[in-house]
């Protein structure tokens, strides 16, 4: 009698123990992620985000001290424009270029090199910097101007001043003022793009610099444009509004469209100095067609993945490395769940299993979650609902499926019993 008691005891408690460790597996399952309940940055069918004109996230970062008046404490700004971008509309036609050459000349900048060339002019001749606050020091002339203004009308101001100055007479003041280096240039960016702040553009290392450049006349800034500032910011975001950035200078400002960077289109992309402040503007809605590799959308970025299956104990083994989880832009939740090792193998097994995507809301600074089932994303990968857009910085986690928790189930069970039957 007391044998039997004991192994109907046993039976009991492994029944039990076989039901908690059930309904823990199954917990996770039944529970859906806690959103917020603004609309998932990724789905382009929203209806966009509001917000105040030049605002940033409302959020204390310390909930035990007082910083309500350092609430937006050096956080992103945004700044509205309330008509979304259409690529299909009619560019803004550009002025011929033949006869605004001069003003796409780049301008200088604090720390670029020239040589000034005068005829007979051994005592002004040689290379000359342009200095932090912008100026050029001649020898016997006062500091001339230079930041923000172009080579040639810099020129102009060396050869008046020579004659002010009674050093040469107008007839003999010829002055060639060549540019030997365009240096790097620091400029902010600000608005709709991944990553506002100030960007250093067109830096070049000293090795680069060789003696047979220098000794060149002239030089190329490639770098040191429009476009290479805001993807300096790791580009726009796909909330952009890219027909109306702005870019302010020395108190003046000027709207420039940059569409035809995506569309093929005449782009007027302006050169710039030290100092320059750049807005790109955001319509609050996401727009799918700005979410491609371009000169001013990021070309790829990171992602974190985690895939801890039972056929593969680490990410190692899964494959989750360097190159899976750094994806070009573009990417959707199905994509990176295949190079995450997410979906194949035993389709009895895997097809249920969950992939969870933690994407953080650029616009409003919040960690939003949604979860697919595997055959539901495949199913319904052309639904931009169920497979969103990536974006930097994204987390993915795969879950196992119903059959593969009981399978662990059933063999916590067994270990549970093994000790009983020694006994």
């Amino acid at each position: 009698m007391l044998g039997n008691s004991l192994n109907t005891l046993k039976k009991a408690v492994i029944i039990a123990c076989g039901v908690a460790a059930m309904g823990c597996a199954q917990h996770h399952s039944l529970s859906s992620p806690d959103n917020v309940p603004h609309p998932f940055y990724g789905q382009p069918g929203n209806n966009g985000t509001h917000f105040e004109q030049g605002s940033a996230p409302k959020y204390v970062f310390a909930t035990e001290l007082e910083c309500a008046d350092r609430q937006d404490f050096a956080a992103p700004l945004h700044y509205r424009v309330d008509r979304p971008l259409a690529l299909n509309s009619n560019v803004i036609p550009i002025q011929d270029l033949k006869t605004d050459t001069k003003k796409l000349a780049v301008p200088l900048s604090p720390g670029d090199m020239v040589e000034l060339t005068i005829e007979n002019g051994e005592g002004f001749n040689g290379r000359y910097v342009v200095d932090p606050n912008g100026f050029i020091n001649f020898p016997l002339l006062d500091p001339i101007a230079a930041s923000g203004i172009p080579v040639f009308q810099v020129a102009e101001r060396v050869e008046l001043g020579l004659i002010k100055a009674n050093i040469f007479k107008p007839s003999t003041a010829k002055v060639t003022l060549q540019v030997l280096h365009w240096a790097g240039i620091e400029v902010s960016v600000s608005g709709a793009v991944f990553q506002p702040g100030r960007v250093l553009i067109n830096n070049k290392s000293a090795r680069s610099i060789s003696g047979d450049v220098l000794d060149a006349v002239g030089d190329f800034a490639p770098k040191r444009l429009l476009s290479e500032a805001v993807r300096a910011a790791s580009g726009v975001r796909p909330d952009a509004k890219i027909d109306q950035v702005v870019l302010i200078r020395q108190g003046w400002q000027v709207e420039v469209d940059m569409t035809g960077i995506l569309t093929g289109d005449q782009v007027l992309d302006y050169p710039l100095i030290s100092g320059d402040r750049i807005i790109v503007p955001s319509t609050g809605c996401f727009q799918h067609h700005l979410v491609r590799p371009s000169q001013i959308t990021p070309k790829g970025f990171r992602i974190f993945m985690s895939n801890l299956t039972d056929s593969a104990k680490s990410n190692s083994p899964a494959g989750v490395g360097r190159y899976s989880s750094n994806i070009p832009y573009g990417t959707r939740l199905l994509q990176a769940a295949v190079s995450a090792n997410c979906i194949g193998g035993m389709q009895w097994t895997n097809a249920p299993r969950m992939v969870l995507l933690a994407s953080k809301h650029p616009i409003t600074g919040e960690t939003q979650v949604i979860e697919r089932s595997v055959e539901h994303l495949m199913r319904y990968a052309s639904r931009e609902a169920v497979n969103p857009y990536l974006m930097p910085s994204d987390a993915i986690a795969c879950y196992d499926s119903a059959v593969t928790n009981l399978r662990d189930v059933a063999s916590a069970i067994t270990q549970i019993v093994a000790p009983f039957k020694i006994l």
